[in-house]
């Protein structure tokens, strides 16, 4: 029993530690991988799907603040981006109200929103450029109604312009 004891202490313990020592440096470098790496290919991913346009693209303008009419602002925007200028009128949708919208307002905007989606999704476009103005549940039935559907690319009204936030989804 002893001479196991010295035969464990002597050469299986000092084995262990070597090979434990080599199995860590895989598994530091898969953490790694994992963690930073992953970010990075998102972050590259994700800067990469906010410029480009789409093989069909399509713009839709959800306009729900009344008293201002920010398909004026859009267009002036589109002519200054050449992908967007591009876009024919049949692959452009407008959702506008002249007044607040209120809960009960709520199906009427849905139905609309569904139709809206139907007809872009008819017209072929794969990436829909989605400016809105209003308020922030109308944006969420966007989201809902196009979650399985085509690219959704979010733009913001940013002094005087309209800014790329990218795509509603990651994946």
């Amino acid at each position: 029993m002893d001479a196991l004891r010295a035969f464990i202490a002597a050469w299986l313990d000092p084995l262990g530690v070597v090979l434990g020592l080599v199995a860590l440096v895989p598994i530091i470098w898969t953490w790694w991988d994992v963690v930073f790496g992953r970010r990075r290919r998102e972050r590259r991913w994700f800067a990469d799907i906010s410029r480009r346009p789409g093989e069909r693209p399509a713009i839709l303008v959800v306009d729900l603040l009344p008293g201002k009419d920010v398909h004026a602002a859009v267009e002036n925007f589109r002519r200054g981006v050449p992908a967007l200028a591009e876009i024919p009128d049949d692959r452009i949708v407008v959702i506008a109200r002249q007044r607040a919208l209120m809960p009960d307002d709520l199906p009427d905007l849905h139905r609309e929103l569904r139709a809206a989606a139907a007809q872009l999704l008819k017209a072929g476009a794969d990436c829909i450029h989605y400016f809105h103005a209003g308020p922030a549940i109308a944006a969420a039935l966007v989201g809902a109604e196009f979650a399985n559907g085509a690219r959704l690319l979010l733009y913001q009204h940013d002094s005087g312009s309209y800014r790329n936030f990218g795509p509603l989804r990651l994946n």
